[in-house]
């Protein structure tokens, strides 16, 4: 029998192949007792069927129950999948610094431009300081006390002046609207495991985080004027106010909304919380002790420590860890 398509019992019949129900010259030979098809096909036997990944295993059949104790095997999901484990300060640290060692060399230039801006935005606002600084050091090792006497007389004056608190509360939105691009660089190293100086420039919310930066820095010069207890309260503001950063960059809400975001986040998760930021604090304090030099490395490391822990607490997938995507 033949037919274009080459699958029995369809398509028009050739005109000199046999009649329906009789076998084709060469086909299977007519077994004794056997009735014919009445369809004219012979049955399909059925292919090749792919092997069973565990073929000791006793798979129950349609309409059966299963055996006891059988566990029914879900299809493993791919791609990048969400964390299920809880959220630890060893994980996050061990990010930090893992991240920080790939991409050392951009760090290091960031936070040296930082610097820059910071102390050498001080000493073009404030030309004096130089000079008299350099005056008080001089009445030191002369011995005059007078000279010293009157050199911090003209600092504490010239440092309440309210050009100067004007002119240095400027400077300081400054620096802390140039510390974003730190944290920028932060929440990149969680999506992908090498970074470039374009993740830290890529700010957008200018909105949120130019009034985020004011509001911090008016409530820690509030709270920092308290006595006996400003220092103590600046600790607890800063905590509170420790994810407001990543909120405002990462889900681009504006100031209020971020600063609720992280009270709500850091009194949710109390315990990881208060070790977070003592490991935070612990690492810029030591980076400063060691005359500054220290910084280079653990406030990379504080940043990006705390975006890693940012995204855990929030059962956030970390990228860097699945998708290792180079830098662009």
């Amino acid at each position: 029998m033949s037919n274009e398509g080459g699958v029995p019992g369809q398509g028009a019949q050739d005109p000199q192949d046999p009649p329906y129900g009789q076998p084709s010259p060469g086909g299977r030979p007519e077994q004794p007792n056997e009735q014919p098809n009445p369809y004219g096909q012979e049955p399909v036997q059925p292919g090749p069927q792919a092997p069973d990944p565990d073929p000791y295993r006793q798979h129950p059949q349609y309409g059966q129950y299963a055996p006891p104790g059988y566990q029914f095997q879900a299809p493993v999901p791919t791609g990048p999948s969400v964390p299920w484990a809880p959220p630890s300060i060893g994980e996050s640290h061990g990010f930090a610094w893992r991240s920080f060692g790939r991409n050392a060399g951009v760090w290091i230039v960031m936070v040296l431009l930082l610097g820059v801006v910071t102390i050498g935005g001080f000493f073009v606002a404030n030309p004096w300081f130089l000079q008299t600084m350099s005056e008080m050091f001089d009445a030191a090792a002369s011995g005059d006390q007078s000279a010293s006497l009157r050199m911090n007389a003209e600092i504490e004056e010239r440092a309440t002046s309210p050009m100067f608190l004007l002119t240095n509360g400027v400077l300081g939105v400054v620096a802390s609207v140039a510390g974003m691009t730190l944290y920028a660089g932060a929440l990149a190293s969680t999506r992908r495991q090498r970074i470039g100086f374009g993740d830290f420039f890529g700010l957008r919310n200018w909105g949120g985080i130019l009034l985020l930066t004011v509001i911090v820095g008016v409530v820690g010069a509030v709270v920092g004027m308290i006595p006996f207890l400003g220092d103590l309260l600046g600790i607890v503001v800063g905590f509170l106010l420790v994810a407001a950063p990543y909120f405002v960059l990462d889900k681009q809400l504006n100031a209020i909304e971020a600063i609720g975001a992280s009270f709500k986040l850091v009194t949710s998760n109390l315990g990881t919380g208060v070790l977070g930021y003592l490991v935070y604090i612990g690492y810029t304090f030591a980076g400063a002790c060691l005359c500054g030099l220290g910084l280079f490395a653990t406030f990379p490391f504080a940043v990006i420590f705390g975006a890693h822990l940012y995204r855990r607490l929030q059962n956030e997938s970390i990228e860097a860890d699945q998708n290792p995507t180079p830098a662009y």
